[in-house]
């Protein structure tokens, strides 16, 4: 009988770094093929509707909702988002005392973990059950995030407004009723930041569900991959980017300066999308129109400037981070929670990828190429020197 042979492509062929362009999967979700498409639909129609519990419901369960089916929806989501279990609060709250500038990215992987402690979710259970914890963390996450705020302020935890998602959060975030222009846009953010096929947050949630892992762990993996720099977190480093500038006419030695020490300009280029991300395109437009005679309107001539130049220089694009964070910034929320919002917002693509993972599950399991010393003999301890 022959021996078994190691596979192939564990000892030759190309290694595609970072899995760059290699198809891992099947999905339903979403699609880039043209133009982002949530479920087959357009992004382009749905960011203008800007309605997230819309998109949320289209991503979960697969179809666009009635009227009826909206509102029994978004009733369900509020109802989630007022009754954060006690035992979850009071350990944020104890949490928030011992450290209180611990990153809300952070709180939200804890919190999403800690209610899952406290819902008993330890296994995957049924697709009905699946969707109704979907449904429960896409208003438990939010208020999580509003709570932890509160407390690492000293304030008492608010109450949940009684609105659609994108006007409580940014009314429980800026201690203001949102106009509803800015309501608007800030809910457009939260439907382009909704899902995007298999980046790399989806895919650590996807790969935790194959192992047969529950819902919340694999959204606790989720928002650890979201937080990093590369990821979710390049959105804060944007305005750090325009601040450090300062100006139009340090643009060009800024960015020559970044080329010559080979440092990536963040909200600029993108794994996908290499003509531009359409997302980035949608709400660049609106962000100037928010911004338009205000007194953060100068920023808008800086960051302009800089998508010229980067364009012409380095033939890269902005990325959805890239307007995003100067709408955030407009609205007047503070930059330690902008990656948490787009958890707050992806919940709705992740939870969706955690339910078709596990409706057609197979253990992911990549193989690899080893790089190590050639093979040696061991030699005890004993006979070593």
């Amino acid at each position: 009988m022959t021996p078994p042979s190691a596979p192939a492509s564990a000892s030759q062929g190309d290694v595609a770094k970072g899995l760059a362009g290699i198809v891992a999967g099947q999905t339903a979700i979403s699609s880039l093929e043209g133009t982002l498409r949530y479920r087959g639909y357009a992004i382009e129609p749905l960011a203008a509707a800007g309605d997230f519990e819309e998109v949320a419901y289209l991503l979960i369960h697969g179809e666009l909702p009635g009227s009826a089916e909206r509102a029994a929806f978004a009733d369900r989501v509020q109802a989630a988002a007022r009754a954060i279990d006690p035992a979850v609060l009071a350990g944020l709250s104890a949490l928030a005392r011992k450290n209180p500038h611990a990153s809300p990215m952070d709180a939200l992987r804890t919190g999403v973990s800690m209610l899952g402690l406290v819902e008993g979710d330890d296994a995957l259970g049924s697709h009905d059950a699946l969707v109704a914890r979907a449904e429960r963390l896409l208003g438990q996450t939010p208020a999580v995030l509003a709570a932890w705020i509160d407390m690492t302020a000293g304030r008492a935890v608010g109450r949940w407004p009684d609105a659609p998602v994108a006007a409580a959060l940014l009314e429980r975030l800026t201690g203001r009723t949102p106009s509803p222009e800015q309501q608007a846009i800030f809910g457009t953010t939260l439907v382009l930041y909704a899902e995007h096929e298999f980046n790399a947050s989806t895919f650590t949630a996807r790969t935790i569900t194959s192992t047969g892992g529950d819902m919340h762990s694999a959204i606790t993996g989720a928002i650890g991959a979201l937080k990093g720099p590369l990821h979710g977190g390049a959105n804060e480093k944007v305005l750090e980017v325009l601040r450090e500038i300062g100006s139009v006419d340090r643009v060009e030695p800024w960015l020559q300066a970044q080329f010559e020490a080979k440092r990536v300009v963040m909200g600029f280029g993108h794994r996908v999308y290499k003509d531009g991300d359409v997302r980035a395109k949608l709400l660049g437009e609106r962000c100037r129109a928010l911004v338009r005679g205000t007194d953060v309107e100068p920023l808008e001539a800086l960051a302009d400037r800089v998508e010229t130049r980067m364009a012409e220089t380095k033939g890269l694009r902005p990325n959805l981070d890239w307007p995003a964070a100067r709408v955030y910034h407009a609205l007047g929320l503070p930059v330690k929670v902008f990656t948490p919002i787009f958890v707050v917002s992806r919940m709705s693509g992740w939870t969706a990828h955690v339910i078709e993972q596990a409706g057609d599950n197979r253990l992911i399991r990549p193989l690899s190429r080893y790089s190590g010393v050639p093979p040696r003999e061991y030699v005890a301890v004993t006979g070593r020197g």
